[in-house]
């Protein structure tokens, strides 16, 4: 078995041997080594898209090529980008590929799918779920493109073509969706404030004894998006549907609550809510904390508002702008400008 430093070592004799050349178009004396390294740079990560390029390429130049399976592991580290967007040149390297002889598999496929969703054209992502269907891949290995697809009809707002697809994938082709895909179609749903079909989801996982189940990730979204429209109540009978569920509530959820009450005016029952936050040991955040800060504001007891200034910096948690915002705003609101002032220069 290897030792830690044995591994450091040969990480830096791969570093060594090819990263000091990697620019230039030399003969690569040692291909098995050369793909162990582009194996552990894909797992490093890039910092730019020229490094993997000439990766890309120097893999293209080799007598005998690497397989697929390394290809998609070199493009795969390239998507992981996302602020350089490069899926239009992952898509060109991909038709290079093939050009060349090397034809995707289903990993490939799905790449390319990704791809073409997030360039808005979910179609043409579409047509490569027909190809792997063609191709003889089964339909339980393509629950990966359905939930690539589904997330690119949510992010290209094409809600009920994600709905109708989800459909064809459950009732039609019987596949069993992962918790990924419901938690893509219930964050879409609540984006665009469907939330009486995101709660028919939910009701739809809960009832498959054989499917997967919610979990907190789910049923928070759900209660934040019920809070925002001023659905509390609902929000709250989810809140003890998931309870009894034994999941757990964090300080996310915890939050969308006191939230939701705050702004219909149910302060006591937001203040019963964050008593069992702070019992549950979901520790409040800045943003709890600045909520209650605006709240006592809005009140006109600012001297309360400012007392939670101490609470929040014992439990570590920096005032942020919203937090000073909102004192600043009650102290403007009293009359106060003096202490207002003081604070600017605080900040």
């Amino acid at each position: 078995m290897s030792s830690p430093f044995s591994r450091l070592g040969f990480q830096f004799q791969l570093h060594f041997q090819f990263n000091s050349r990697y620019f230039c178009n030399s003969s690569i004396d040692d291909p098995l080594m050369f793909i162990k390294y582009v194996r552990y740079q894909c797992e490093l990560g890039f910092n730019n898209l020229q490094f993997p390029l000439n990766l890309f390429n120097q893999m293209m130049s080799l007598v005998h090529r690497p397989s697929i399976v390394d290809f998609n592991r070199l493009l795969a580290a390239m998507l992981r980008l996302k602020r350089l967007q490069p899926h239009s040149t992952v898509i060109s390297l991909y038709s290079h590929l093939d050009l060349s002889g090397i034809r995707p598999d289903l990993h490939s496929m799905c790449i390319l799918a990704n791809c073409y969703c997030r360039l808005g054209r979910v179609d043409f992502g579409y047509s490569f779920l027909g190809k792997s269907l063609k191709l003889g891949y089964p339909f339980e290995s393509n629950l990966v493109f359905f939930t690539t697809l589904i997330n690119g009809f949510v992010q290209n707002d094409r809600l009920p073509d994600a709905v109708k697809l989800l459909d064809v994938a459950v009732v039609k082709l019987g596949i069993q969706p992962s918790i990924v895909t419901y938690g893509t179609m219930v964050k879409g749903l609540c984006r665009t404030g469907d939330n009486e079909r995101a709660l028919h989801l939910l009701r739809q996982m809960n009832s498959d004894p054989e499917g997967c189940k919610p979990n907190l990730i789910i049923y928070t979204t759900l209660i934040d998006s019920l809070c925002k429209h001023k659905l509390v109540t609902e929000a709250l009978k989810l809140f003890s549907i998931m309870k009894t569920e034994g999941i757990k509530p964090d300080v996310f959820t915890y939050t969308s609550l006191i939230r939701g009450m705050l702004n219909l005016g149910r302060k006591g029952e937001a203040s019963e809510m964050l008593g069992e936050m702070v019992q549950s040991n979901a520790a409040p955040d800045v943003t709890t904390y600045s909520m209650l800060i605006d709240m006592h504001c809005k009140e006109g007891m600012v001297d309360e508002a400012v007392a939670i200034l101490p609470i929040m910096i014992k439990r570590g948690l920096s005032p942020d702008v919203v937090t000073y915002s909102a004192l600043l705003d009650g102290y403007c609101s009293c009359g106060q400008m003096d202490k207002a002032r003081d604070l600017m220069d605080l900040m």
